[in-house]
């Protein structure tokens, strides 16, 4: 159905956004790459990938709270990037920020979108300013999910080796 409608709304020229997110109850690498790989089988113009939140009085909060899931961690970072407080077994949080990292890496970073991106901006000045400027927030907040990532996973082997 998703990838029907996304080929007719092509062909009509309209601009689709795609919205994916990571951490539902159920997750696991396996349905991580699943979601990869149908995203860019669907191939919209643009994709945000999320990080799934429980939020008090919601289902998914009684599920993380009730199966011991949730941690106390901050859901965002100093400059408002969402950051994983869900911790599954097998798929923890730097898991989970690291599968939003290859997500958007394995997307953006085809030459079908290179090409589609550069394409634009060669031609149009406007969108050419647009695109440097999303450009170095990307690679900031890049720089940033890697260091967190890093960081997760170096008080998980002090924590395992503190256990031993």
């Amino acid at each position: 159905m998703a990838l029907r409608f996304t080929d007719n709304a092509k062909k009509l020229g309209l601009a689709i956004h795609g919205d994916f997110i990571i951490g539902l109850p159920g997750e696991t690498r396996e349905s991580i790459r699943k979601t990869i790989d149908f995203a860019k089988r669907l191939d919209t113009e643009t994709i945000q990938v999320s990080v799934a939140h429980p939020y008090p009085g919601t289902e998914f909060y009684d599920y993380v709270k009730q199966n011991n899931l949730i941690t106390i961690d901050s859901l965002t970072d100093e400059g408002g990037h969402q950051l994983p407080n869900i911790i599954y077994p097998g798929l923890d949080r730097a898991e989970l920020m690291d599968a939003v990292e290859k997500f958007y890496g394995e997307y953006y970073f085809r030459p079908k979108v290179i090409w589609r991106v550069v394409r634009k901006a060669i031609f149009d000045g406007e969108e050419r300013r647009r695109l440097a400027k999303e450009a170095r927030e990307y690679l900031s907040l890049r720089s940033k999910r890697k260091r967190f990532i890093s960081e997760q996973r170096e008080a998980a082997t002090a924590a395992s080796s503190a256990g031993d």
